[in-house]
């Protein structure tokens, strides 16, 4: 009996230890000290460790027993990444820091050998098929060649979609294999023309991808299909309003296929608003407000409410609608209050001296900041930073001379708060009762309002 607990106590360290399964590395002619491990959540990464990187480029992970089964990214240098499956099996790998796909070789780990023919199998694939796809389009179709080509695109088609397929009933239980079948894009045979081709892929798009697999957003999959899923309706001929109308038509149909997964949906539809956001598509964002459905919706409560928060945002701070009296001290101690700005129109701009974007649009506002102008223009500018000294610097040395507002909270100063903003630069084109006139993103789309106005000449 003693001797039975006496081997179990020696052995339960070692089968401790063998749960916890080992990333192996080794990136040649690396000059970083360390690389970092970040996870995902869709198109989120988030640092979770850094790892020290020996000489020779080789380095050593750990991952904990409760680590995620999913898509992780390894980062180093300023731009260089390379993305890993991990589903509790040890990884070794070796690769050389300027080619890192040409060069890269799994020595141990089956899911990450498979998700990596694929992507090699799919991209080269795609490479035949966009080469063969416009002589099928142009060539004299009573010329003996096009049933050459024809039959090529036919036959790459299906020989992708056959091993595609294969892979996924041959190991079900990998996460690669899920990530491959939902990532698979049924492709339309040679037969059918440009029209039908596309019309075929916004149809048949979605077969393969399992919006009930929500261990999906452990990786970028749900995201790039998105992105991919709306390019179909991007039509460079079309002005900005009639664009918003086709994305309309994509954005009520990926409602519609995500809505059974509560967890996915509300992922889909906030990486929806924030891109819509990012491009100032008030139509687009419209229709979402109008009709994303939250209430049935079984998702974790903080998740849920910052996704209200943006819907109730817009449907508040939307074009036409009034903003709020703001009264608040400028950084030279002034009181201010927008309703007392006599100003036909104010500019009031959310932006951050550590926002790249802010720093060229402050430097264009200031074209259109003349001196004889401000009966028409005022400018109010408030800053989301911490440091007064840095903020107080910048503007000095730019010489932003209008209204400059910063309460060094940053994301949770009192405006922020009150006007919802979760973005920058955030800017609304205010008319003298302080109803929205327009929320231009760019300066070019500024400068298209304010003449329309007749504000600039």
């Amino acid at each position: 009996m003693l001797f039975r607990i006496l081997l179990i106590i020696l052995l339960c360290p070692v089968l401790a230890v063998s749960q916890n399964n080992t990333l192996s590395g080794k990136i040649s002619e690396i000059k970083d000290d360390y690389i970092y491990l970040h996870t995902f959540y869709g198109a989120e990464n988030k640092r979770l460790d850094s790892i020290q990187v020996q000489p020779d480029g080789s380095f050593t992970y750990q991952f904990q027993n409760n680590a995620y089964k999913g898509m992780y990214r390894l980062r180093w240098g300023k731009n260089q990444m390379m993305d890993i499956i991990y589903n509790d099996e040890n990884i070794r790998f070796q690769t050389t820091n300027n080619s890192i796909v040409d060069s890269l070789v799994y020595f141990h780990s089956p899911e990450n050998q498979l998700y990596f023919d694929y992507l090699q199998k799919r991209n080269v694939c795609e490479f035949k098929l966009e080469l063969i796809y416009p002589l099928i389009n142009m060539y004299p179709k009573d010329d003996p060649f096009y049933a050459s080509i024809t039959k090529q695109y036919d036959i790459v088609n299906d020989e992708m979609s056959e091993w595609a397929s294969s892979i996924v009933k041959q190991h079900p239980n990998k996460f690669a294999a899920r990530l491959i079948r939902s990532d698979y894009t049924p492709m339309p045979s040679s037969s059918l023309n440009e029209e039908q081709h596309v019309n075929f892929l916004k149809i048949h798009f979605f077969d393969n991808i399992d919006f009930n697999d929500t261990s999906l957003l452990n990786s970028n999959l749900f995201s790039n299909k998105t992105i991919q899923y709306l390019s179909l309706y991007q039509n460079n001929r079309l002005d900005k309003d009639h664009l918003q109308v086709e994305y309309i038509k994509a954005v009520s149909i990926i409602m519609e296929k995500a809505k059974n997964s509560p967890e996915v949906y509300a992922y889909v539809m906030d990486y929806l608003i924030n891109g819509f956001s990012s491009y100032g598509f008030e139509k687009v964002l419209t229709f979402i407000a109008d009709n994303i459905d939250l209430e049935d919706q079984c998702i974790d409560e903080e998740k849920k409410a910052l996704l209200e928060k943006k819907v109730d945002s817009h449907k508040k701070f939307s074009i036409g609608k009034q903003i709020p009296d703001i009264e608040t001290i400028d950084l030279k101690g002034n009181s201010v209050k927008l309703s007392s700005i006599e100003s036909e129109y104010t500019i009031l701009l959310f932006w951050a001296t550590w926002c790249p974007s802010c720093k060229g649009l402050v430097n264009d506002l200031k074209k259109i900041y003349l001196p004889d102008n401000h009966h028409k223009l005022e400018i109010v500018a408030i800053a989301i930073d911490e440091s007064k000294d840095e903020l107080e610097k910048f503007i000095n040395d730019g010489d932003y001379n209008w209204i400059n507002v910063c309460d060094f909270k940053k994301w949770k100063g009192d405006l922020v708060q009150q006007l919802d903003i979760y973005a920058t630069p955030t800017m609304f084109l205010l008319d003298k009762s302080l109803a929205i006139q327009a929320k231009p993103i760019t300066y070019n789309e500024l400068t298209n309002e304010l003449f329309k106005r007749n504000v600039l000449e």
